[in-house]
Protein backbone atom coordinates (compact mmCIF):
# COMPACT_ATOMS: atom_id res chain seq x y z
CA UNK A 1 0.00 0.00 0.00
CA UNK A 2 1.37 3.38 -0.99
CA UNK A 3 -1.06 5.77 0.67
CA UNK A 4 -2.53 6.06 4.13
CA UNK A 5 -4.63 8.90 5.45
CA UNK A 6 -3.88 9.18 9.16
CA UNK A 7 -6.73 11.65 9.71
CA UNK A 8 -9.42 10.99 12.28
CA UNK A 9 -12.03 8.49 11.23
CA UNK A 10 -10.85 7.86 7.68
CA UNK A 11 -8.16 5.17 7.82
CA UNK A 12 -6.70 3.58 4.69
CA UNK A 13 -7.70 4.51 1.20
CA UNK A 14 -9.20 1.78 -0.94
CA UNK A 15 -6.66 -0.76 -2.10
CA UNK A 16 -7.46 -3.49 -4.64
CA UNK A 17 -5.39 -6.00 -2.68
CA UNK A 18 -7.17 -5.31 0.57
CA UNK A 19 -9.43 -7.75 2.29
CA UNK A 20 -11.85 -6.56 4.95
CA UNK A 21 -11.92 -9.04 7.78
CA UNK A 22 -15.33 -10.50 8.47
CA UNK A 23 -16.13 -12.77 11.38
CA UNK A 24 -17.51 -15.99 9.93
CA UNK A 25 -20.00 -18.10 11.77
CA UNK A 26 -18.43 -20.96 13.66
CA UNK A 27 -14.70 -21.40 14.09
CA UNK A 28 -12.22 -18.74 13.04
CA UNK A 29 -8.58 -19.11 12.07
CA UNK A 30 -6.15 -18.29 14.85
CA UNK A 31 -8.62 -16.59 17.19
CA UNK A 32 -11.87 -18.31 18.12
CA UNK A 33 -14.77 -16.53 19.78
CA UNK A 34 -16.85 -18.65 22.13
CA UNK A 35 -19.97 -18.39 24.25
CA UNK A 36 -20.07 -17.91 27.99
CA UNK A 37 -20.82 -21.59 28.47
CA UNK A 38 -17.35 -22.39 27.13
CA UNK A 39 -15.55 -20.33 29.77
CA UNK A 40 -15.01 -23.39 31.91
CA UNK A 41 -11.63 -25.01 31.35
CA UNK A 42 -7.94 -24.25 31.25
CA UNK A 43 -7.27 -20.59 30.67
CA UNK A 44 -6.85 -17.14 32.17
CA UNK A 45 -9.19 -14.16 32.16
CA UNK A 46 -7.70 -10.67 31.73
CA UNK A 47 -9.90 -7.72 32.67
CA UNK A 48 -9.53 -3.94 32.34
CA UNK A 49 -8.88 -1.82 35.40
CA UNK A 50 -5.41 -2.99 36.37
CA UNK A 51 -2.41 -0.70 36.01
CA UNK A 52 0.75 -2.59 35.01
CA UNK A 53 3.73 -0.81 36.57
CA UNK A 54 7.12 -1.36 38.15
CA UNK A 55 10.40 -3.06 37.35
CA UNK A 56 10.17 -6.37 35.51
CA UNK A 57 12.85 -9.00 34.94
CA UNK A 58 12.24 -10.63 31.57
CA UNK A 59 13.60 -14.12 30.90
CA UNK A 60 16.83 -14.49 28.95
CA UNK A 61 16.62 -14.23 25.18
CA UNK A 62 15.65 -17.60 23.75
CA UNK A 63 17.01 -16.64 20.32
CA UNK A 64 20.41 -15.78 21.76
CA UNK A 65 20.38 -18.78 24.09
CA UNK A 66 19.76 -21.23 21.23
CA UNK A 67 22.63 -19.76 19.22
CA UNK A 68 24.97 -19.78 22.24
CA UNK A 69 24.16 -23.41 23.02
CA UNK A 70 24.79 -24.62 19.47
CA UNK A 71 28.02 -22.61 19.18
CA UNK A 72 29.20 -24.02 22.52
CA UNK A 73 28.42 -27.56 21.37
CA UNK A 74 30.48 -27.10 18.20
CA UNK A 75 33.32 -25.03 19.68
CA UNK A 76 36.62 -26.19 21.14
CA UNK A 77 36.83 -25.93 24.94
CA UNK A 78 34.25 -25.26 27.65
CA UNK A 79 31.78 -22.40 27.44
CA UNK A 80 30.16 -21.05 30.59
CA UNK A 81 26.72 -19.54 29.95
CA UNK A 82 24.75 -17.65 32.59
CA UNK A 83 21.08 -16.72 32.40
CA UNK A 84 19.78 -19.46 30.12
CA UNK A 85 15.98 -19.15 30.09
CA UNK A 86 13.93 -22.08 31.35
CA UNK A 87 11.55 -22.05 28.39
CA UNK A 88 10.46 -24.94 26.18
CA UNK A 89 12.37 -23.88 23.05
CA UNK A 90 15.70 -23.72 24.86
CA UNK A 91 15.06 -26.90 26.84
CA UNK A 92 14.23 -28.76 23.61
CA UNK A 93 17.49 -27.74 21.98
CA UNK A 94 19.49 -28.58 25.09
CA UNK A 95 17.85 -32.02 25.16
CA UNK A 96 18.60 -32.57 21.47
CA UNK A 97 22.26 -31.64 21.98
CA UNK A 98 22.43 -34.06 24.91
CA UNK A 99 21.10 -36.74 22.58
CA UNK A 100 23.79 -35.94 20.03
CA UNK A 101 26.56 -36.04 22.64
CA UNK A 102 25.36 -39.32 24.10
CA UNK A 103 24.93 -37.99 27.63
CA UNK A 104 23.84 -35.11 29.86
CA UNK A 105 25.26 -32.08 28.10
CA UNK A 106 25.54 -28.52 29.39
CA UNK A 107 24.42 -28.93 33.04
CA UNK A 108 24.37 -25.64 34.91
CA UNK A 109 25.43 -23.73 31.81
CA UNK A 110 28.85 -25.44 31.66
CA UNK A 111 28.95 -26.48 28.01
CA UNK A 112 31.81 -28.68 26.84
CA UNK A 113 32.72 -29.23 23.22
CA UNK A 114 30.71 -32.33 22.37
CA UNK A 115 30.62 -33.63 18.83
CA UNK A 116 28.34 -36.62 18.91
CA UNK A 117 29.74 -40.19 18.96
CA UNK A 118 30.89 -41.68 15.66
CA UNK A 119 31.56 -45.22 16.75
CA UNK A 120 27.96 -46.34 16.28
CA UNK A 121 26.73 -48.19 13.24
CA UNK A 122 25.96 -46.01 10.24
CA UNK A 123 22.73 -47.94 9.92
CA UNK A 124 21.64 -47.01 13.45
CA UNK A 125 19.31 -44.01 13.32
CA UNK A 126 19.61 -41.44 16.13
CA UNK A 127 16.27 -39.72 16.83
CA UNK A 128 16.22 -36.16 18.13
CA UNK A 129 13.24 -34.00 19.06
CA UNK A 130 13.56 -30.27 18.51
CA UNK A 131 10.21 -29.50 20.11
CA UNK A 132 8.22 -26.73 18.45
CA UNK A 133 11.17 -24.45 17.74
CA UNK A 134 11.77 -23.39 14.14
CA UNK A 135 15.12 -21.89 15.15
CA UNK A 136 16.38 -25.14 16.66
CA UNK A 137 15.02 -27.20 13.78
CA UNK A 138 16.72 -25.13 11.08
CA UNK A 139 20.06 -24.62 12.84
CA UNK A 140 20.38 -28.23 13.94
CA UNK A 141 19.24 -29.65 10.60
CA UNK A 142 21.96 -27.76 8.72
CA UNK A 143 24.73 -28.58 11.20
CA UNK A 144 23.79 -32.27 11.24
CA UNK A 145 23.35 -32.57 7.48
CA UNK A 146 26.75 -31.00 6.79
CA UNK A 147 28.49 -32.42 9.84
CA UNK A 148 30.70 -35.09 8.22
CA UNK A 149 30.38 -38.53 6.67
CA UNK A 150 31.51 -40.36 9.81
CA UNK A 151 28.45 -39.25 11.79
CA UNK A 152 25.54 -41.62 12.09
CA UNK A 153 22.14 -40.97 10.45
CA UNK A 154 19.82 -38.68 12.37
CA UNK A 155 16.05 -38.33 12.46
CA UNK A 156 14.89 -34.81 13.42
CA UNK A 157 11.41 -34.92 14.93
CA UNK A 158 9.06 -31.95 15.43
CA UNK A 159 6.34 -31.35 17.97
CA UNK A 160 3.15 -29.31 17.77
CA UNK A 161 2.80 -26.78 14.99
CA UNK A 162 6.37 -27.28 13.77
CA UNK A 163 5.12 -30.40 11.98
CA UNK A 164 3.10 -28.16 9.66
CA UNK A 165 5.89 -25.66 8.96
CA UNK A 166 8.33 -25.94 6.08
CA UNK A 167 11.71 -24.59 5.04
CA UNK A 168 12.01 -25.16 1.28
CA UNK A 169 14.95 -22.84 0.61
CA UNK A 170 17.07 -24.48 3.33
CA UNK A 171 16.24 -28.00 2.17
CA UNK A 172 17.09 -27.10 -1.40
CA UNK A 173 20.42 -25.59 -0.28
CA UNK A 174 21.36 -28.64 1.79
CA UNK A 175 20.48 -31.10 -0.97
CA UNK A 176 22.47 -29.03 -3.45
CA UNK A 177 25.41 -29.24 -1.05
CA UNK A 178 25.21 -33.05 -1.22
CA UNK A 179 23.28 -33.79 1.95
CA UNK A 180 20.99 -36.83 1.93
CA UNK A 181 17.64 -35.72 3.35
CA UNK A 182 14.36 -37.61 3.35
CA UNK A 183 11.24 -35.82 4.44
CA UNK A 184 8.57 -37.88 6.14
CA UNK A 185 5.27 -36.14 5.31
CA UNK A 186 3.00 -35.18 8.15
CA UNK A 187 -0.66 -36.08 7.82
CA UNK A 188 -2.50 -33.14 6.28
CA UNK A 189 0.67 -31.32 5.19
CA UNK A 190 1.30 -31.44 1.45
CA UNK A 191 3.63 -28.45 1.07
CA UNK A 192 7.39 -28.54 0.42
CA UNK A 193 9.77 -30.44 2.71
CA UNK A 194 9.69 -29.83 6.41
CA UNK A 195 9.98 -31.94 9.52
CA UNK A 196 10.25 -34.79 10.43
CA UNK A 197 13.43 -35.45 8.45
CA UNK A 198 15.91 -38.30 8.14
CA UNK A 199 19.45 -37.15 7.43
CA UNK A 200 22.63 -38.92 6.36
CA UNK A 201 25.38 -36.38 7.13
CA UNK A 202 28.02 -35.35 4.57
CA UNK A 203 31.11 -33.14 4.74
CA UNK A 204 30.28 -29.46 4.45
CA UNK A 205 31.58 -28.10 1.13
CA UNK A 206 33.46 -24.78 1.23
CA UNK A 207 30.88 -23.04 -0.94
CA UNK A 208 27.15 -22.99 -0.20
CA UNK A 209 24.26 -21.13 -1.78
CA UNK A 210 20.60 -20.47 -1.02
CA UNK A 211 17.82 -18.96 -3.13
CA UNK A 212 14.96 -16.80 -1.86
CA UNK A 213 15.14 -17.67 1.86
CA UNK A 214 11.80 -17.50 3.63
CA UNK A 215 13.44 -16.88 7.01
CA UNK A 216 16.72 -15.44 8.26
CA UNK A 217 17.03 -18.68 10.25
CA UNK A 218 17.77 -20.51 6.99
CA UNK A 219 20.76 -18.26 6.33
CA UNK A 220 21.89 -18.46 9.96
CA UNK A 221 21.74 -22.26 9.78
CA UNK A 222 24.12 -22.36 6.80
CA UNK A 223 26.49 -19.86 8.45
CA UNK A 224 26.64 -22.13 11.50
CA UNK A 225 27.35 -25.15 9.30
CA UNK A 226 30.19 -23.31 7.57
CA UNK A 227 31.61 -22.16 10.91
CA UNK A 228 31.53 -25.74 12.22
CA UNK A 229 33.28 -26.91 9.06
CA UNK A 230 36.14 -24.45 9.32
CA UNK A 231 34.80 -21.66 7.12
CA UNK A 232 33.77 -20.97 3.54
CA UNK A 233 31.35 -18.84 1.57
CA UNK A 234 27.59 -18.59 1.31
CA UNK A 235 25.91 -16.92 -1.66
CA UNK A 236 22.40 -15.65 -0.94
CA UNK A 237 20.07 -14.87 -3.82
CA UNK A 238 17.11 -12.70 -2.84
CA UNK A 239 16.14 -10.64 0.18
CA UNK A 240 16.71 -11.99 3.69
CA UNK A 241 13.63 -11.59 5.93
CA UNK A 242 14.07 -10.43 9.53
CA UNK A 243 17.67 -9.34 8.92
CA UNK A 244 18.32 -8.26 12.56
CA UNK A 245 18.25 -11.93 13.56
CA UNK A 246 21.05 -12.58 11.08
CA UNK A 247 23.08 -9.82 12.74
CA UNK A 248 22.47 -11.66 16.02
CA UNK A 249 23.93 -14.86 14.54
CA UNK A 250 26.99 -12.97 13.30
CA UNK A 251 27.47 -11.45 16.75
CA UNK A 252 27.33 -14.86 18.46
CA UNK A 253 29.76 -16.44 16.00
CA UNK A 254 32.12 -13.50 16.56
CA UNK A 255 32.09 -14.16 20.32
CA UNK A 256 33.27 -17.68 19.48
CA UNK A 257 36.11 -16.50 17.21
CA UNK A 258 34.43 -16.73 13.80
CA UNK A 259 34.03 -13.61 11.68
CA UNK A 260 31.38 -13.20 8.99
CA UNK A 261 31.75 -10.60 6.24
CA UNK A 262 29.12 -9.86 3.62
CA UNK A 263 29.34 -8.06 0.29
CA UNK A 264 26.39 -7.99 -2.10
CA UNK A 265 24.86 -11.19 -0.75
CA UNK A 266 28.14 -13.16 -0.56
CA UNK A 267 28.96 -14.14 3.03
CA UNK A 268 32.52 -15.15 3.89
CA UNK A 269 33.02 -17.16 7.08
CA UNK A 270 36.52 -17.28 8.61
CA UNK A 271 37.94 -18.68 11.82
CA UNK A 272 37.61 -21.61 14.19
CA UNK A 273 34.88 -21.95 16.78
CA UNK A 274 36.49 -21.64 20.21
CA UNK A 275 34.91 -21.16 23.61
CA UNK A 276 35.13 -17.57 24.89
CA UNK A 277 37.59 -17.01 27.72
CA UNK A 278 34.95 -15.31 29.87
CA UNK A 279 31.45 -16.25 30.92
CA UNK A 280 28.60 -15.40 28.54
CA UNK A 281 25.58 -13.66 30.05
CA UNK A 282 22.32 -14.06 28.11
CA UNK A 283 20.63 -10.66 27.95
CA UNK A 284 16.87 -10.30 28.60
CA UNK A 285 14.56 -11.36 25.79
CA UNK A 286 13.55 -8.20 23.92
CA UNK A 287 10.42 -9.88 22.48
CA UNK A 288 9.23 -10.86 25.96
CA UNK A 289 10.19 -7.46 27.35
CA UNK A 290 8.17 -5.81 24.58
CA UNK A 291 4.97 -7.40 25.89
CA UNK A 292 5.45 -6.02 29.39
CA UNK A 293 6.46 -2.58 28.10
CA UNK A 294 3.34 -2.51 25.92
CA UNK A 295 1.22 -3.70 28.86
CA UNK A 296 2.43 -0.75 30.91
CA UNK A 297 1.46 1.65 28.13
CA UNK A 298 -2.01 0.32 27.27
CA UNK A 299 -2.98 0.04 30.97
CA UNK A 300 -1.81 3.55 31.87
CA UNK A 301 1.19 2.41 33.88
CA UNK A 302 4.97 2.62 33.59
CA UNK A 303 7.19 -0.43 33.19
CA UNK A 304 10.95 -0.78 33.29
CA UNK A 305 12.62 -3.99 32.05
CA UNK A 306 15.91 -4.35 33.86
CA UNK A 307 19.03 -5.27 31.90
CA UNK A 308 17.75 -4.59 28.39
CA UNK A 309 20.06 -1.78 27.30
CA UNK A 310 20.92 0.11 24.13
CA UNK A 311 23.80 -2.30 23.55
CA UNK A 312 21.40 -5.17 22.84
CA UNK A 313 22.03 -7.21 19.69
CA UNK A 314 18.30 -8.01 19.42
CA UNK A 315 16.34 -6.22 16.73
CA UNK A 316 13.21 -6.23 18.91
CA UNK A 317 14.79 -3.52 21.08
CA UNK A 318 13.08 -1.27 18.53
CA UNK A 319 9.88 -1.78 20.54
CA UNK A 320 10.72 1.54 22.23
CA UNK A 321 10.83 3.34 18.88
CA UNK A 322 7.57 1.74 17.79
CA UNK A 323 5.75 2.61 21.02
CA UNK A 324 6.86 6.21 20.61
CA UNK A 325 5.32 6.22 17.14
CA UNK A 326 1.94 5.61 18.83
CA UNK A 327 2.48 8.55 21.19
CA UNK A 328 3.82 6.60 24.16
CA UNK A 329 6.94 7.63 26.06
CA UNK A 330 9.96 5.36 26.06
CA UNK A 331 13.71 5.25 26.55
CA UNK A 332 16.61 2.85 26.87
CA UNK A 333 19.36 3.66 29.36
CA UNK A 334 22.06 1.92 31.38
CA UNK A 335 19.48 0.38 33.72
CA UNK A 336 17.16 -0.99 31.08
CA UNK A 337 14.20 -0.12 28.87
CA UNK A 338 11.26 1.93 30.14
CA UNK A 339 7.89 2.82 28.59
CA UNK A 340 4.71 4.60 29.67
CA UNK A 341 1.81 6.63 28.31
CA UNK A 342 -1.45 5.58 26.67
CA UNK A 343 -1.16 5.05 22.87
CA UNK A 344 -2.81 8.21 21.54
CA UNK A 345 -2.16 8.49 17.81
CA UNK A 346 -2.10 6.38 14.68
CA UNK A 347 1.12 5.18 13.11
CA UNK A 348 2.52 3.49 10.05
CA UNK A 349 5.25 0.98 10.86
CA UNK A 350 7.52 -1.25 8.80
CA UNK A 351 8.04 -4.42 10.85
CA UNK A 352 9.94 -6.46 8.28
CA UNK A 353 12.92 -6.55 10.65
CA UNK A 354 10.87 -7.31 13.77
CA UNK A 355 7.94 -9.52 12.73
CA UNK A 356 7.62 -11.02 16.21
CA UNK A 357 6.53 -7.59 17.45
CA UNK A 358 3.68 -7.38 14.94
CA UNK A 359 0.89 -9.06 16.97
CA UNK A 360 1.45 -6.97 20.11
CA UNK A 361 1.88 -3.78 18.09
CA UNK A 362 -1.40 -4.55 16.32
CA UNK A 363 -3.01 -4.52 19.78
CA UNK A 364 -1.23 -1.26 20.66
CA UNK A 365 -2.36 0.23 17.34
CA UNK A 366 -5.92 -0.87 18.01
CA UNK A 367 -5.89 0.87 21.40
CA UNK A 368 -4.40 3.99 19.78
CA UNK A 369 -7.24 3.92 17.25
CA UNK A 370 -9.73 3.61 20.12
CA UNK A 371 -8.35 6.72 21.86
CA UNK A 372 -7.58 8.89 18.83
CA UNK A 373 -9.79 7.71 15.99
CA UNK A 374 -6.67 7.49 13.83
CA UNK A 375 -5.75 4.52 11.68
CA UNK A 376 -2.83 2.16 12.18
CA UNK A 377 -0.97 0.43 9.37
CA UNK A 378 1.59 -2.34 9.95
CA UNK A 379 3.68 -3.41 6.95
CA UNK A 380 6.40 -5.98 6.32
CA UNK A 381 4.30 -8.86 7.67
CA UNK A 382 4.90 -11.34 4.86
CA UNK A 383 6.29 -14.05 7.17
CA UNK A 384 3.51 -14.00 9.77
CA UNK A 385 1.22 -16.63 8.27
CA UNK A 386 4.04 -19.20 8.48
CA UNK A 387 4.67 -18.83 12.20
CA UNK A 388 3.39 -21.04 15.03
CA UNK A 389 -0.10 -19.98 13.96
CA UNK A 390 -1.32 -17.84 11.05
CA UNK A 391 -0.69 -14.65 13.00
CA UNK A 392 -1.78 -12.09 10.43
CA UNK A 393 -5.25 -13.56 9.97
CA UNK A 394 -5.46 -14.56 13.65
CA UNK A 395 -4.87 -11.02 14.93
CA UNK A 396 -7.23 -9.58 12.33
CA UNK A 397 -10.04 -11.96 13.30
CA UNK A 398 -9.59 -11.24 17.01
CA UNK A 399 -9.73 -7.47 16.52
CA UNK A 400 -12.70 -7.77 14.17
CA UNK A 401 -14.53 -9.97 16.69
CA UNK A 402 -14.05 -7.28 19.34
CA UNK A 403 -15.44 -4.56 17.09
CA UNK A 404 -12.53 -2.98 15.24
CA UNK A 405 -12.65 -2.52 11.48
CA UNK A 406 -9.60 -4.30 10.11
CA UNK A 407 -8.21 -4.91 6.63
CA UNK A 408 -5.36 -7.18 5.59
CA UNK A 409 -3.22 -7.82 2.54
CA UNK A 410 -0.45 -10.32 1.83
CA UNK A 411 2.03 -8.47 4.04
CA UNK A 412 0.11 -5.74 5.86
CA UNK A 413 -2.63 -5.09 8.37
CA UNK A 414 -4.66 -1.91 8.78
CA UNK A 415 -6.82 -1.01 11.76
CA UNK A 416 -9.23 1.50 10.23
CA UNK A 417 -11.76 2.22 12.96
CA UNK A 418 -12.41 1.31 16.58
CA UNK A 419 -15.58 0.14 18.34
CA UNK A 420 -17.82 2.98 19.51
CA UNK A 421 -17.83 1.61 23.04
CA UNK A 422 -16.59 -1.30 25.09
CA UNK A 423 -19.09 -4.16 25.45
CA UNK A 424 -19.53 -3.50 29.18
CA UNK A 425 -21.58 -5.87 31.24
CA UNK A 426 -21.05 -8.89 29.02
CA UNK A 427 -19.12 -12.04 29.66
CA UNK A 428 -15.43 -11.98 28.65
CA UNK A 429 -14.87 -12.89 25.02
CA UNK A 430 -13.09 -16.21 24.70
CA UNK A 431 -10.09 -16.16 22.37
CA UNK A 432 -8.00 -19.17 21.42
CA UNK A 433 -4.32 -18.38 20.70
CA UNK A 434 -4.05 -21.65 18.74
CA UNK A 435 -1.02 -22.72 20.77
CA UNK A 436 0.90 -19.56 19.83
CA UNK A 437 2.61 -17.70 22.68
CA UNK A 438 2.67 -14.36 20.86
CA UNK A 439 -1.05 -14.52 20.17
CA UNK A 440 -1.68 -15.13 23.89
CA UNK A 441 0.42 -12.05 24.72
CA UNK A 442 -1.59 -10.00 22.22
CA UNK A 443 -4.95 -11.07 23.60
CA UNK A 444 -3.75 -10.18 27.11
CA UNK A 445 -3.07 -6.60 25.99
CA UNK A 446 -6.59 -6.30 24.59
CA UNK A 447 -8.04 -7.61 27.84
CA UNK A 448 -6.03 -5.13 29.89
CA UNK A 449 -7.11 -2.09 27.97
CA UNK A 450 -10.52 -2.62 26.35
CA UNK A 451 -12.76 -5.47 27.38
CA UNK A 452 -12.40 -8.68 29.33
CA UNK A 453 -11.04 -11.65 27.43
CA UNK A 454 -10.73 -15.29 28.37
CA UNK A 455 -7.59 -16.81 26.86
CA UNK A 456 -7.71 -20.58 26.49
CA UNK A 457 -4.63 -22.77 26.30
CA UNK A 458 -2.75 -20.13 28.22
CA UNK A 459 0.20 -22.41 28.99
CA UNK A 460 1.44 -21.87 25.42
CA UNK A 461 3.46 -18.94 26.80
CA UNK A 462 5.89 -21.54 28.15
CA UNK A 463 7.52 -21.58 24.72
CA UNK A 464 9.26 -18.29 25.51
CA UNK A 465 8.02 -16.76 28.79
CA UNK A 466 6.82 -19.41 31.28
CA UNK A 467 6.18 -16.92 34.11
CA UNK A 468 4.31 -14.39 31.99
CA UNK A 469 0.95 -14.67 33.70
CA UNK A 470 2.51 -14.49 37.16
CA UNK A 471 4.66 -11.49 36.21
CA UNK A 472 1.71 -9.71 34.61
CA UNK A 473 -0.47 -10.17 37.70
CA UNK A 474 2.31 -9.18 40.08
CA UNK A 475 2.86 -5.99 38.08
CA UNK A 476 -0.76 -4.98 38.61
CA UNK A 477 -2.87 -6.64 35.92
CA UNK A 478 -6.42 -7.73 36.77
CA UNK A 479 -6.29 -11.43 35.95
CA UNK A 480 -8.37 -14.37 37.09
CA UNK A 481 -7.79 -18.11 36.65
Amino acid sequence: MESLDMGVGRGCQDDPGAEYVRVPEGLQSGAMASTASELIGSGVTVLPGGCVSGEVYAPGSKSLAQRYLLAAFLAEGQTQIRGLPQCRDVESLSSALSGLSGGDWGPGGACESARWPTQGSKQQMLTLSVGESGTSARLLTACVALGGRSWQPVRVMPEGTLASRTSPALMEALIKAGAHIRSRPTVGVTDSPGWPLEIEPVVCPPRLSIREPSSSQEVSALLFALAAGGGGTLAVEGAIPSAPYLRMTESVLSEFGVEVDEVNGLFTVKGTLRAPATEIAVEPDASAAAVMLAAGCVSGGKVRVAGLTSGSVQGDIRIIEHLRAFGCRGAVDARGAVASGIPCRGARLDLSGEPDLAPILAAVGAIACLHSGEACLLEGLGTLEGKESPRLSGVAHALSRLGWQVRTGPDWLSVDAAPEHSPAGVEPTVLDPAGDHRMAFTFALLGLSFTGVRITGCDCVGKSYPNFWEDLKQAGANTQP
